[in-house]
């Protein structure tokens, strides 16, 4: 069975089908178990836990969060600079009254430098001119510095001004020792002993208080203190650190243990939603629920195995129809296109393009809230499936595409139907692309279609009006997108498949394009053969649904190796020169099929499309070329009977084909051997064309040149009555002149012809 399975199908669509399997059941099997739960979804009944779990409760973290960092009290370091300005300040008073012998200079000084000392604080600093005094004044200095250090005054700014705000009742005061270089362990001090340096009052008390705590004599205080108030009050003492307080804050904000939320198993989830429906929190909570849901499977607790066994049957059965799901598939594709199988490249490109479909469907299922949206690949990939094949295909395929969409998103089969409504809409609509405006208007039909079809099921689920019409219109944005995406995207599609649009044929079919600039200008004749019978062959293939515009194109193109040797052909010939009249018949054979292979290689040379490959190879199959196998067979030496001594076999001089393989290959064959040969024709009149054309065809007919199409004989005859039509009317008679007569009006004017 294996063996018969394998050469009826072939191995390489076999494992392709297998990993194909293998690949979309783990995409339905991955992730999360809940059903298809959307935004704004009313439920009549409350979703109840399956297992206890906690999660996170966000906001209260953060409340607990924001009030440790309030808390945290705020930093400050002492200004050093302003102790040490302070205490060099003050040695320069006492060397400004030791180097100035009469008060007045010394006083000029002190006016200069802002000193407010009389004649007392004068003569006492001259006092001082023993070393024994300098060391008694320069203690002072020092105690007074320890005291600026350790004072508990002085900031910038209020507490209210600070950034960030804290709401501790003291600040710590960070300060250096002067002996060891060491940082001393900060200092509380409370936030109502700290004073704004705006305070003048409390300035000047905190001065005159150091000033006499400092050992000075008490004439020389007031000039102490006023050096210190005017000091302090130009920069704090204490200076408010941002950095280090920001840093501190964010270390016991991260510190915080967060809050939890606890859900007993059998307890409601989410309560019932009869209003507003699933909120985006509510969906959040339940994939919450769902991650717990599968560690507790896992995880081999007590209890839990009656969970496991119940989520291995369900995953079974999911895997289950997957696979039946992908047998029918690939069973279909065998039957109904067998040409899939036969490139290992389209196999490859179906089966990576279905299951990127699946892959994409299931990442927006995990990533987005709108659940409609699903519906974006499966369109998308419908329409390039039309495209590339068949319409009736595109659907089918789908069809089972759909189905595992549905199991690896846990949809209902809702999801499933209003899928297959956008499918069959882009498919329907996407039979011919010639302009990008009608893809625009693809995409809203296909969005209109989308939007009925998500509006209508949710209101049979009996959600709100104001639910129903937001689902159908994310369905139609999803399917608008597609659209546009295929748009985008359609030159790397046409690359990938191997195909081409209307869109890329009437590209090509444009007669400024250089080849058939070229074919003009150096093979006129066959230009002109190519232009009529792109014409009937356009007619004869709608006449029996074919693709008349791809058979249109591919008649332009299809005898473009004539441009190697145009003048060996009849119609490039002039004056009745026959350049084969000195050749041998087989010479002249390989000259005339020839122009087969040409073709080809001048078709990749100008990157023709391949899809009008077939049709330079196809278009004469394996017929015979009649006039140098007859020729060939006349110069055989004749015996006494009169006839030949041996006939040449007609195999010799056959094209080396393949045989039309398309309908439309088929219809070109017959118009090229029909047009060819009406032309020869002396007299074609409606009578002869017909009895030409129908012995063209029957000749193919029974030559076998049929057998590798599906075109039936009802389509020959249509394409035989289209391309009688279509010759007639091209040559068609004239009536005949009459004689010019003399007249004695030698400029009297020919009559015209009543013909056109």
């Amino acid at each position: 069975m294996w063996r018969r399975v394998r050469d009826s199908i072939g191995f390489a669509p076999l494992l392709a089908g297998l990993a194909f399997g293998v690949a979309a059941s783990g995409v339905a099997l991955y992730g999360s178990h809940t059903s298809d739960y959307t935004l704004g979804r009313k439920l009549d009944q409350p979703i109840y836990a399956e297992v206890t779990f906690e999660i996170d409760d966000e906001q209260e973290t953060l409340r607990r969060q924001q009030s440790a960092r309030a808390a945290t009290p705020s930093h400050y370091r002492v200004n050093h600079e302003l102790v040490a300005r302070t205490g060099t300040e003050l040695q320069e008073l006492y060397q400004a009254a030791q180097a100035s012998e009469a008060f007045e200079a010394f006083e000029a000084t002190a006016t200069a430098r802002g000193w407010v000392a009389g004649r007392e604080a004068y003569d006492q600093l001259r006092s001082y001119a023993d070393e024994q005094t300098q060391v008694r004044f320069e203690n002072n200095i020092a105690r007074l510095r320890t005291a600026l250090r350790s004072e508990r005054t002085w900031e910038a700014n209020s507490a209210a001004q600070r950034t960030p705000q804290s709401t501790a009742e003291f600040v710590l005061v960070h300060d250096v020792d002067d002996g060891s270089g060491q940082a001393r362990s900060p200092r509380e001090v409370r936030n109502l002993d700290l004073v704004p340096v705006s305070n003048v009052t409390s300035l000047r008390r905190a001065a005159e208080y150091l000033a006499s705590s400092s050992g000075f004599a008490s004439v020389l205080r007031a000039t102490v203190a006023q050096i210190l108030s005017a000091r302090m009050g130009e920069a704090p003492l204490l200076v408010f650190d941002l950095a280090m307080t920001n840093e501190e804050m964010s270390r016991t904000e991260q510190s915080v243990e967060p809050a939890k939320i606890r859900y007993e198993r059998g307890r409601p989830l989410i309560g019932r939603q009869t209003d507003t429906g699933l909120t985006a929190a509510d969906l959040q909570l339940l994939h919450k629920h769902d991650a717990a849901y599968l560690e507790y499977v896992r995880s081999g607790k007590e209890g839990a195995e009656a969970l496991r066994d119940r989520e291995l049957l369900r995953r079974t059965g999911i895997g289950v129809i997957v696979v039946l799901t992908t047998v029918g598939l690939f069973v279909y594709i065998g039957m109904y296109q067998h040409r899939v199988f036969e490139v290992n490249t389209r196999i490859a490109a179906l089966v990576l393009l279905l299951l990127g479909t699946l892959i994409t469907a299931k990442l927006i299922d995990a990533r987005t809230v709108h659940k409609e949206l699903i519906h974006i690949p499966a369109v998308f990939a419908g329409s390039i499936l039309a495209i590339a094949y068949s319409r009736r295909f595109a659907v089918a395929v789908m069809t089972f595409v759909g189905v595992m969409i549905m199991l690896s998103v846990r949809g209902e089969a809702a999801l499933l139907v209003t899928l297959m409504i956008g499918v069959a809409a882009v498919v329907n609509l996407l039979n011919e692309i010639r302009t990008r405006t009608r893809l625009l208007w693809v995409g809203a039909m296909v969005a209109s279609a989308m939007f009925l079809g998500a509006t209508g099921f949710a209101l049979v689920d009996g959600q709100a009006l104001r639910f129903a019409a937001r689902s159908g219109g994310w369905a139609a944005a999803g399917a608008l997108l597609s659209v546009l995406l295929l748009q985008a995207t359609l030159p790397l599609i046409e690359r990938v498949f191997r195909i081409a649009t209307s869109l890329t044929l009437l590209e090509w079919r444009d007669p400024t394009k250089p080849l058939l600039q070229r074919l003009a200008r150096e093979a006129p004749g066959t230009y002109t053969h190519s232009l009529a019978l792109s014409e009937m062959a356009a007619a004869a293939c709608e006449g029996i649904g074919a693709n008349g515009l791809l058979t249109q194109v591919a008649a332009l193109y299809h005898d473009i190796g004539k441009l190697h040797k145009p003048e060996y052909f009849v119609e490039n010939q002039e004056a009745q020169i026959n350049r084969h009249d000195k050749l041998e018949p087989t010479m002249s054979l390989l000259i005339i099929i020839g122009h087969v292979k040409d073709g080809m290689e001048m078709a990749r040379e100008y990157r023709l499309p391949r899809v009008l490959h077939p049709f330079i190879e196809e278009h004469h199959g394996t017929t015979v070329v009649r006039y140098f196998h007859h020729i060939a067979s006349e110069k055989q030496p004749q015996i006494a009977s009169g006839k030949h001594d041996r006939d040449v076999p007609d195999v010799r001089f056959r094209y080396p084909g393949p045989k039309p393989r398309s309908k439309e290959s088929a219809v070109l064959m017959i118009c090229d051997g029909a047009e060819g040969a009406v032309r020869a024709l002396s007299e074609p009149t409606p009578g002869r064309i017909e009895q030409v054309v129908h012995q063209i065809i029957t000749q193919r007919l029974n030559d076998g040149q049929f057998g590798n199409c599906d075109i039936t004989l009802r389509e020959l005859q249509r394409v035989e009555d289209s391309l009688v039509k279509s010759l007639s009317s091209h040559y068609h008679g004239r009536v005949a002149y009459p004689k010019r007569e003399k007249t004695e009006d030698a400029g009297e004017a020919e009559p015209k012809s009543i013909a056109g």
